[in-house]
C-alpha cells in the first residue's frame, strides 16, 4: 500500500510547487481533522524536505491540491466533487 501523500501549492504568482511526502498521521480520522484544522488556521505553511525548512506565507497562495484525498475534510467541504473547467 502507497502511503504517499502529493501536494501541489499553486502561488498567486502563476508558479507551483510538488511536494511529496509520507503520510504524516496514522492515527484515527479525528487526528486528522485536526492537524488540517491547525494547518488552515495558520498563517503559513511550514514544509521540512530536503533537508531544509520551507516556510511558505498563505497570503502568497492561490490554492493547494492534496493527493490522496485525506481520511477527514473540513466541516462543509463538499465531497465527491468533479472538475468541470479548470481557469488560469
Amino acid at each position: 500500500m502507497n502511503e504517499n501523500q502529493q501536494l501541489t501549492i499553486h502561488f498567486n504568482n502563476g508558479t507551483t510547487l510538488e511536494v511529496a511526502f509520507p503520510k504524516q498521521i496514522k492515527n484515527s480520522s479525528g487526528a486528522v481533522m485536526e492537524a488540517v484544522k491547525r494547518v488552515l488556521e495558520s498563517d503559513k505553511l511550514t514544509i521540512e524536505a530536503d533537508g531544509r525548512l520551507v516556510v511558505i506565507p498563505w497570503a502568497s497562495v492561490q490554492h493547494v491540491e492534496v493527493t490522496p484525498v485525506p481520511s477527514a475534510l473540513p466541516f462543509g467541504a463538499i465531497k465527491g466533487a468533479k472538475i468541470v473547467e479548470k481557469r488560469s
